[in-house]
């Protein structure tokens, strides 16, 4: 019997998709890096508000990628569903005048979290006081460059023990490359999180094939399991596809 094709997002259990830490790391040619920002558009869909750090990419950039999967930033930044702490913008002075869209004066690690705390507790606390949360870190390869890898690693584990308390049911998506950072950098994200993703890209002579591995997730009857993975035609949350091919 063919086993079947599905979602990738019923890789997720519902139930178990809040209060949790997701991380999606892939490697330099996968189409993985998009699974995040299909988590971005299911949180928006399902009645969470969503805030992205930018560390990576200029905003406009940010926006294409994200209508990859049928997500239509602009929209939702005017409808107070979501917003974006530019990060990238705020470093190289590549600022832009829209609703819900932040910027710091300076990136720098000493004052990061204080500042972006900042943010939460005045320009956001009206919508974070009415709805879950889905944060997405967007990308952590692209934060450890402007802030190094240390640096990187200490201001998550602070804003993971904050958060914990502040935003309890709070979802935390963390995307990363893990060939732009070091090994170590990629197990010690991989040891925080509930969910751990890993794609690897193929490149053949009929063309690229991807998989996903499925490593850790927050159930007890959990099994490590490895799926087949593609991008389809097909729109919005039934883009990105995965077949179980093990165990």
């Amino acid at each position: 019997m063919a086993v079947r094709e599905m979602n990738v997002i019923d890789i997720f259990r519902k139930e178990d998709f809040s209060g949790s830490t997701v991380s999606i790391i892939y490697d330099a040619y996968s189409s993985a890096w998009q699974i995040s920002l299909l988590l971005l558009r299911y949180g928006l869909e399902n009645g969470y508000f969503g805030i992205v750090s930018n560390y990576t990419i200029p905003l406009n950039a940010f926006m294409r990628k994200a209508g990859t999967v049928g997500l239509n930033v602009m929209e939702a930044l005017k409808n107070g569903e979501m917003a974006i702490i530019d990060l990238f913008g705020s470093r190289y002075l590549s600022k832009e005048d829209i609703p819900n869209v932040f910027y710091l004066d300076k990136v720098e690690p000493e004052t990061l979290n204080p500042k972006i705390e900042r943010i939460y507790t005045t320009n956001l606390k009206e919508y974070l006081s009415e709805k879950p949360v889905l944060r997405l870190i967007y990308t952590l390869d692209g934060a450890s460059l402007l802030l190094g890898e240390d640096n990187t690693l200490k201001l998550l584990n602070q804003t993971l023990a904050s958060k914990s308390v502040q935003f309890p049911s709070s979802t935390l998506v963390l995307a990363l490359n893990k060939d732009v950072v070091s090994q170590r950098f990629v197990a010690w994200v991989a040891s925080i999180s509930d969910y751990v993703i890993l794609a690897r890209s193929q490149l053949d002579e009929d063309g690229p094939r991807e998989f996903l591995y499925l490593i850790t997730a927050p159930y007890e009857e959990f099994e490590p399991t490895a799926y087949s993975f593609r991008v389809t035609k097909d729109k919005g949350i039934e883009k990105l596809k995965v077949r179980k091919i093990s165990p």
